[in-house]
């Protein structure tokens, strides 16, 4: 459709376009019947009310197990509180009528009560209201929490077979799942709030058949998955939408037959690094300006003031322990490994490095593994900038540790003679 227009033009149409269809969903969403979304939130917050008070409550106290009900009684009531017939400023508000020390009784009462919207959460698109209020037009929480869970993995396993039958080998799909598995997706997959950044993630990795063969369309699917990630995402783990497609990709080039060099992987690297963050600020900034314009709330003081904090240019004097570089550092992996884990992981670290010294490969191929490790270094750089998120809630953020568990894991690959490991090696497809 969009082929024809000159780059940058296109890439403007793309963008306008993808706002329409995403401001356009929130209302179109927001027409759903109000009583039966309002019955199902009433039985959703019975179901969380028993986990409530104990958000380990799949395993003591360790912080990858850890749920966080208190949001997703927030994405909840957000997909209640956009009845556009009766309210239809309340989508680009982002409106709710629950305090931040709310209880479950107060959660209960406002919808009981047909309480009016009173709190406004205008930095987020929160488009993640268009898909869990579908859900809450016709199911339960417990219900929406089975659904997410089979699209969770169902798109994880459709991401391996899709490195699989690229790379016609085990390797790279048995790293990439076991790169998942370290992030916990039990738990991953169990909440709206952890889940919607892998799943576009996930759908990020099954486009790599498309950019092997047209690798001109990659820069604008990056542009879509960081507009995308800006839509749903609660921030919680937005770095996985570029990496892990970005991962894939790479490692499907460099088994083809047409491998890159490790000078252009590093420049493509950057460039699509620039075009995802680009897409993923300006859709932030459209919503911005959106909110501004039409509604009473000015959406721009709240998110600098908001962003001020999270970076901290404006730092609260009893609170500077949350700017611990080094503490937000170690939060990445302060929830990745209990004893027995860490002992296994380790010993399979002395046995990669055994296996590096017997397998060796040509100098020139550590160029590529280095591409792949410079990647892995995303979520440090990333936790350096955004400091104050990573610390206090590293329980969750942590999972973007998964890009350098891959990174890794494939740069590891790389150094080794493939031929002389043992796999599985798929036939070639018929064309």
């Amino acid at each position: 459709m969009f082929q024809r227009l000159p780059g940058f033009v296109r890439y403007c149409a793309v963008f306008l376009l993808t706002v329409l269809l995403c401001v356009a969903a929130l209302f179109l969403f927001g027409l759903l019947p109000q009583n039966p979304i309002e019955q199902n939130y009433l039985r959703s917050i019975d179901e969380i009310e028993r986990e409530w008070k104990d958000p380990n409550i799949l395993r003591g106290s360790w912080g990858s197990y850890t749920l966080d009900d208190w949001s997703e009684v927030l994405i909840l009531s957000l997909s209640t509180y956009m009845d556009v017939p009766k309210d239809p400023s309340s989508v680009l508000k982002n409106s709710y009528p629950l305090e931040d020390n709310y209880t479950l009784d107060d959660a209960r009462n406002t919808v009981a009560n047909q309480d009016k919207a009173h709190v406004f959460y205008v930095r987020y698109w929160h488009g993640f209201r268009t898909y869990v209020r579908a859900m809450l037009s016709c199911m339960d929480y417990d219900s929406m929490r089975t659904f997410i869970m089979w699209g969770f993995f169902l798109l994880m396993s459709g991401s391996a077979l899709t490195i699989a039958f690229q790379t016609r080998s085990a390797w790279p799909p048995m790293l990439f799942v076991a790169s998942v598995l370290f992030v916990n997706p039990v738990v991953a997959s169990a909440m709206f709030q952890y889940s919607i950044c892998f799943l576009l993630a996930f759908l990020g990795v099954l486009a790599v058949p498309r950019w092997q063969k047209k690798p001109e369309r990659i820069p604008i699917d990056f542009m879509l998955l960081g507009m995308l990630t800006m839509y749903f995402d609660f921030y919680t783990t937005p770095l996985l939408t570029f990496c892990i497609p970005l991962l894939a990709y790479w490692i499907c080039r460099v088994y083809s037959s047409r491998s890159p060099s490790a000078k252009s992987m590093l420049l493509d690297t950057l460039k699509y690094f620039c075009v995802w963050f680009a897409a993923y600020i300006l859709m932030w900034v459209t919503k911005l300006a959106l909110t501004t314009a039409f509604t009473d709330q000015n959406a721009f003081l709240s998110a600098f003031q908001s962003a001020q904090e999270r970076l901290g240019i404006v730092k609260d004097p009893n609170l500077l322990f949350r700017y611990s570089k080094t503490d937000a550092l170690l939060a990445l992996f302060r929830h990745l490994f209990d004893w027995p884990l860490l002992i296994a992981f380790l010993a399979a670290m002395v046995a990669g490095v055994f296996a590096m010294l017997r397998l060796r490969v040509q100098r020139a191929a550590y160029a590529k593994a280095g591409v792949f490790l410079a990647i892995a270094c995303f979520p440090f750089l990333w936790t350096l900038v955004a400091t104050q998120p990573m610390y206090m809630h590293g329980f969750f953020q942590y999972r973007i540790v998964m890009i350098t568990m891959l990174g890794g894991l494939y740069g590891w690959l790389l150094c080794l003679d493939r031929s002389r490991l043992p796999d599985v090696h798929l036939p070639e497809l018929r064309q």
